[in-house]
This record gives C-alpha cells, structure tokens and sequence, in this order.
C-alpha cells in the first residue's frame, strides 16, 4: 500500500466516523418527531453513504492501488442520492415544475458526465450512475427558488459559477502548457469559492436545501479534482454532512414537524 491510498484509507476512515456521528443523532432525532419521512430518508441516505465509504476501504486494504471496477460502492452512492431526493420532495411544498429548471439540471448534469466519461472511459457506468444527479439537481433548484432562501441574483451567481467551472474542466482538453495551468488553477479558484460561499450561506440560513446543495458541489468537485485538492473537496464534503443534520433539524422544526 503506498502513502496516497493510506490517505485514502484514512481520511475515508474519518468520514466514516462523521457519518456514524449523523446516523446516530439522527435515529435519536426520531424518537422527538412527529413525521418520520424526512429523518428516515436522510438515515438511509447516510447509511447508503456510509456503506459505499465501508467498501471503498474493504478495497483499498484488499486489492491495495489497483482501479476500481463498476462496484457496490457506485449502488450505494446512487441509493444515497435517490433517498436524499426522496427526502427533500417530501418537505417540498411547491410542486411547480419550470422548464428552464428541468433544462438547467438536464444540461449541467449531462455536461458533468461527458466529462467523467472523458476521464474514466466508462460509458455505462458513468451514465447510468450520473441520471439521479439531474434529479438531485433540480429538486434543489427548486427547493432554493421556492424557499426564497437565495436571492435570485445569488441564484444566477450560484448557476453561473458551475457553468464556469465546468467549462475551465472541459477546456482543459484542448489546451496545454501555460493556458492550461491557468485554467486549472481558476477551475480550483471558482469550485473553493462556491464551496466556501454555499458553506457560509448554509451556516447562516440553516436551510436544508442550501446544505444539500453545498453536499451535491462538494461532491462535484470531488468527482473533478485531483491530489490536495480533492482531499480539500472531501474534507468540505465531510463538514457538510453534520450540517445538513442540523438544518435537517431546523426544517423539521419550521414545518413543526418536531
């Protein structure tokens, strides 16, 4: 095994950790509420999350530095997802669907996965396994619309700031030398200042919706991002899951559900 994957294991190890921590307060949160369907989804959601994390240190320890096939841990990130979903359209009052939304999350969500197919070469997987995030995607746009949390000058802030972090990641294609260190380094710039802007307006609101979607970019940039930085992207992503519990609570609270 060598240093990078014995990172790997142990910043996993933590996330773990994290996730127990969420499961837990979690499975307490419910003795104290009155509808089950939003903390029992987000507990099999974290479970699901945390079994996909439980696998990748299985592997790691077994077969030490060699790729990982389409596996287990692929089917518990998309049952993380779908659940997520699934908790989020049960405190989603507004039904409203606006094309220009289904468009939104349709095209950025597919741009994403060209781009992982361009990177990994694993058509079906990558397909298969992105789809639920455009569903993701546009539940959360319109949780963040509908809610009124994000103004819609931050909305479009938030809409154009993925649009340029992703075309940075698919110029980086077709250019090299000093244009494409350039377009890395403001590829990072742009992903570390939306995960840290998401993570001060999901502290401040405590709105679930904004915490899920600082989830959804953290993994994003995660999925993009390579040595330091993706370690910076899952030690944000880590942060983020203790702060949807907590917004969890207060969505539960607001809709006097608790």
């Amino acid at each position: 095994m060598n240093d990078k994957t014995l990172v790997d294991v142990v910043t996993t190890i933590f996330q773990s950790a994290v996730l127990i921590f969420v499961i837990v307060r979690t499975l307490q949160l419910m003795r104290c509420v009155k509808s089950f369907f939003l903390p029992i989804f987000f507990v099999l959601s974290m479970s699901s999350y945390l079994l996909s994390n439980l696998y990748w240190i299985a592997y790691d320890l077994l077969k030490p530095d060699t790729r990982m096939p389409i596996a287990a841990n692929e089917i518990g990130e998309c049952a993380m997802v779908l659940l997520l979903c699934a908790g989020l359209e049960s405190v989603l009052h507004d039904k409203k669907k606006i094309a220009g939304e289904v468009l939104f999350a349709f095209l950025y969500t597919s741009l994403n996965i060209a781009l992982w197919i361009v990177w990994s070469g694993e058509w079906f997987q990558d397909i298969l396994f992105g789809i639920p995030y455009i569903y993701f995607m546009w539940i959360l746009i319109r949780g963040l619309r509908s809610r009124g949390i994000l103004s819609p000058k931050e909305l479009r802030f938030a809409a154009a700031m993925c649009i340029f972090v992703s075309t940075m990641l698919l110029s980086l294609q077709f250019v090299h030398g000093f244009i494409h260190e350039l377009n890395k380094m403001l590829n990072y710039i742009a992903a570390f200042t939306l995960i840290a802007w998401l993570g001060f307006k999901s502290l401040r609101s405590r709105n679930f919706f904004v915490s899920t979607t600082l989830f959804l970019w953290t993994n994003l940039v995660m999925f993009s991002s390579l040595d330091q930085y993706y370690y910076m992207a899952l030690f944000a992503n880590t942060v983020a899951l203790p702060i949807m519990f907590y917004s969890m609570k207060k969505e539960l609270a607001v809709n006097g559900l608790r």
